[in-house]
């Protein structure tokens, strides 16, 4: 076995700083990172002769969803129409590269502020773009990127890692505090309810793991910031249980329509972007599928796209993350300074899927990117306890 090139090793590493600080920036940059740091680790990895040593955790779950991307395209209405979406199964490779580059609990401890102090600059000046624009449904808080939904998908994620930090990391630095304020205040003003509704279910999950006897302050949280809020704030909570609500009709337009689609495509759907060239054929008498031709919702999306087979080993993937880290968390060899690793990255998932019931943000690259940087963060670091190896550890 060669030795390790110290070159590659460290370019790799600055390849994963380049990565966190520019994921809530700039897209460009951040894959053009991910393709240099994963080109590396794998030119690395052959160099050395390591294949053996490396860590796949859920990579066969991984791989079967890829397979079925690649059959609905095969049988997809046209499939020259639906190839070009694949290129989206590259960005698995970010939960490999992240959690077979990271062998140092400092590092991984490192790059995960670096991350959230990304997110925190992004949050300033979301917060500038609010108080000299306004907070109203006209002008959404965008941040630092073009579209107010992928800002807020990023928000919610990294200030449930924040939170992770805060609750479960020790020593835990104040200037923590302070960043996830900044976060939550800008999260809030993007008026994004489903980021919203991910937070929450994150921080439930958070909240129940660290001390479940004050989960009843949540209501009274939800008060506070209500009606601490700017009146258009106030409106879009007080809407979300409004049948009548625009966007929640427009939704269920959606939804409706992509069931039947997902009827006359059931195993393997009718390929990516398929709604562009079909829906022409489905009643439409709202407009919006016509108008809008996304389903806001991962799983409707999944099934029209890729059908039963492909939204069932997209939900196998997430059935065998918490499996594997409920069993990390309950070993007992475990070690308790893990547990913002184990449990930020849990209560990430969760809220991405959350919000993912009213937006298909698993569509969104740089909504993905951060979440499987997010998610191999419990796979990452020395593991000196109980490590993830793939002959140790077997999917479901």
């Amino acid at each position: 076995m060669k030795q390790s090139n110290p070159v590659l090793d460290k370019t790799i590493v600055a390849a994963l700083f380049v990565f966190v600080a520019f994921s809530m920036v700039s897209i460009t940059i951040a894959q053009v990172a991910c393709g240099i740091g994963a080109g590396l680790w794998i030119l690395r990895t052959q160099l050395t002769g390591t294949w053996a040593e490396q860590r796949w955790p859920l990579g066969i779950p991984f791989l079967l969803f890829v397979v079925a991307c690649l059959v609905a395209v095969a049988n997809a209405y046209d499939p020259s129409y639906s190839y070009k979406p694949l290129k989206k199964s590259i960005e698995i490779l970010i939960f490999f590269w992240v959690l077979n580059c990271i062998k140092e609990n400092s590092l991984r401890e490192s790059l995960s502020q670096t991350l959230i102090l990304s997110a925190t600059l992004a949050g300033l000046f979301g917060i500038y773009q609010a108080w000299s624009d306004g907070v109203h449904l006209g002008t959404r808080v965008e941040g630092t990127l073009s579209v107010y939904m992928t800002f807020a998908g990023l928000l919610m994620m990294v200030a449930i890692l924040t939170l992770s930090q805060i609750m479960f990391r020790r020593p835990m630095q104040l200037w923590i505090w302070l960043s996830l304020g900044i976060i939550i205040i800008c999260l809030i003003f993007t008026l994004s309810r489903q980021a919203w509704f991910g937070f929450m279910i994150g921080l439930v999950f958070l909240v129940f793991i660290w001390k479940k006897k004050i989960l009843w302050l949540t209501p009274f949280l939800v008060l506070t910031i209500y009606f601490a809020s700017p009146s258009p704030v106030q409106d879009r909570l007080k809407n979300m249980l409004n049948e009548k609500d625009q966007t929640f009709v427009m939704r269920m337009a959606l939804w409706s329509g992509g069931l039947e689609i997902f009827k006359d495509n059931p195993l393997t759907g009718c390929g990516f972007r398929c709604v562009d060239l079909v829906h022409s054929k489905y009643p439409d008498p709202t407009g919006y599928i016509k108008k809008i031709r996304g389903m806001h919702n991962n799983f409707i999306q999944l099934a029209v796209d890729t059908g039963i087979f492909g939204l069932a080993t997209w939900i196998w993937i997430w059935l065998c993350f918490y499996r594997l880290l409920y069993k990390r968390a309950k070993h007992p060899e475990s070690n308790p300074r893990e547990n913002w690793a184990v449990f930020g990255s849990s209560a990430a998932g969760l809220a991405f899927l959350a919000g993912g019931c009213f937006e298909s943000n698993f569509y969104d690259s740089e909504v993905t990117m951060v979440l499987y940087f997010i998610i191999a963060l419990p796979f990452a670091g020395s593991n000196d306890s109980f490590p993830f190896k793939s002959s140790s550890v077997k999917p479901i």
